[in-house]
């Protein structure tokens, strides 16, 4: 049997980041900004479309040319945005906030140089607050309807008299007319809903697609649990058969009467490996078919971790260990499989293997809840893989998108069996934080629920 190696820092980092993919139809991001700026492009081209009709009918410029300068102007915002947006590899809300900002002052500029209120394309105000409330944060959002407030109800009294649509003001349209309140209130009215539920809406479709996005990671989490089992199932098959070859030859060995005494003492060492190395196979085997029945042991939660502490050090001596319990009364008892205390022991390695000489586990405990903090004297845990291994959501209202950071290097310990433990951690109720410590050292906390008569049956 034979499985493709797997990429422990890679899938590592895919695992970690997938939550805080920017690539959301419902954040900023490049596909939206261009979006943006196609609208605005459309919308440039029927101001044009206006300015080029009255040339036509009235074959004049007068009073054209500050609708004409706020044109150009704003076109070639528009092209220097698409430009930058070609060479960006990311867009953050405060980017893609100053973009709906160009549109409506930009907008503003060009309804005042032509019949402000008066003219019908006062309502492209709509556009950018749509945009905001589907993509960006409330705050932002609201910035961008007081904006666009505001300079509607500034357009109804300061504004350029346009050819065009003079005749609405023929016909009692003026300034402060009740038809022009009329549209201001029916504008101030929709901005406030759009504001409200849209936003509300987005909130809902962003929490449903991290739902949807946390999910994924799970699964994928899963797979890859799945394939080192398949994959340590295999090999421990495997191995049974070389295994038993080379307990009989060491038992003929044993039998030689040629042997010297230093020879038989080698070859007895020699037999005592093989014989861990078959139990070692024998356990894994078993924890397989404990694993694929759902059956799990109970036990204090001090024994449990004095005894993942004294197996550990017992392979790893040159690391000293220390164990303290600081909980009050007698420890709880914690439900467990045999998957438990490989993850207890992947922290204690990812703990020496930092090069730290001394390791501390400390046992703590509440009515709920049962604490195992494991704290080595290395130099500390990198900040990307304690961005990833935060559990916090990501941050919706954050200034810039989170990015993906380098995976992390496997060679100290902070790799594919991390990844193992924290779902070893969540299969059975709980969680893994890490932390920095203070006076340096690294600090790996494994958070389980206390077991009750329910758990011991599940």
């Amino acid at each position: 049997m034979s499985l493709p190696a797997m990429p422990g820092a890679r899938y590592t980092d895919a695992v970690f980041t997938a939550a805080a993919n920017p690539n959301s139809a419902y954040s900023p991001s490049l596909a939206n900004l261009r979006s943006l700026l196609a609208i605005r492009a459309i919308a440039l081209l029927g101001q044009a479309g206006v300015l080029a009709y009255v040339l036509l009918v009235s074959r004049t410029t007068q009073s054209l040319w500050g609708m004409t300068i706020s044109l150009v102007l704003l076109a070639l915002v528009t092209v220097a945005s698409l430009w930058w947006s070609t060479r960006a590899r990311e867009v953050g809300n405060r980017q893609f906030c100053a973009q709906l900002m160009v549109d409506v002052l930009g907008w503003s500029a060009l309804m005042y140089y032509s019949g402000g209120a008066d003219n019908p394309f006062i309502s492209y105000y709509i556009v950018p607050l749509v945009v905001a409330a589907a993509v960006l944060p409330w705050r932002y959002t609201w910035l961008v309807a007081g904006t666009s407030v505001a300079a509607y109800s500034l357009l109804l009294y300061y504004r350029v008299p346009f050819p065009l649509f003079s005749p609405h003001a023929a016909m009692g349209h003026s300034q402060g007319s009740v038809h022009s309140l009329g549209m201001w209130f029916n504008f101030l009215f929709s901005a406030g809903l759009i504001t409200y539920f849209v936003v509300r809406m987005a909130a809902v479709l962003r929490d449903q697609e991290a739902e949807a996005m946390r999910r994924r990671e799970d699964r994928l989490r899963h797979d890859q649990i799945l394939a080192v089992a398949s994959l340590a199932a295999g090999t421990a098959h495997e191995l049974g058969t070389p295994l038993a070859t080379m307990t009989l030859l060491v038992d003929e060995l044993c039998e030689g009467p040629g042997l010297s005494p230093e020879a038989r003492d080698d070859v007895e060492l020699l037999r005592q490996q093989l014989l861990q190395c078959r139990g070692t196979l024998a356990e894994l085997s078993r924890t397989a078919e404990l694993s694929a029945a759902g059956e799990r042991q109970q036990t204090p939660a001090d024994r449990f971790v004095r005894g993942g502490v004294e197996r550990w050090s017992a392979r790893r001596p040159r690391v000293s260990c220390s164990f303290a319990s600081n909980g009050r009364g007698g420890a709880p008892l914690i439900a467990f499989d045999q998957t438990l205390p490989q993850a207890l022991e992947n922290l204690l390695n990812n703990a020496a293997d930092t090069g730290s000489d001394s390791i501390a586990v400390t046992l703590d405990w509440d009515p709920e809840e049962v604490r195992i903090a494991v704290r080595d004297r290395g130099p500390g845990a990198p900040a990307a893989l304690l961005a990833r291994m935060g559990d916090r959501p990501a941050d919706s209202t954050a200034t810039e998108p989170a990015t993906a950071s380098p995976a992390v290097d496997t060679q100290g310990g902070l790799g594919i069996g991390l990844v193992l433990a924290r779902a070893t951690a969540e299969r059975h109720g709980g969680r893994i934080t890490l932390a920095n410590a203070e006076g340096g050292g690294c600090l790996a906390t494994l958070q389980l629920p206390v077991a009750t008569a329910e758990s011991s049956d599940a």
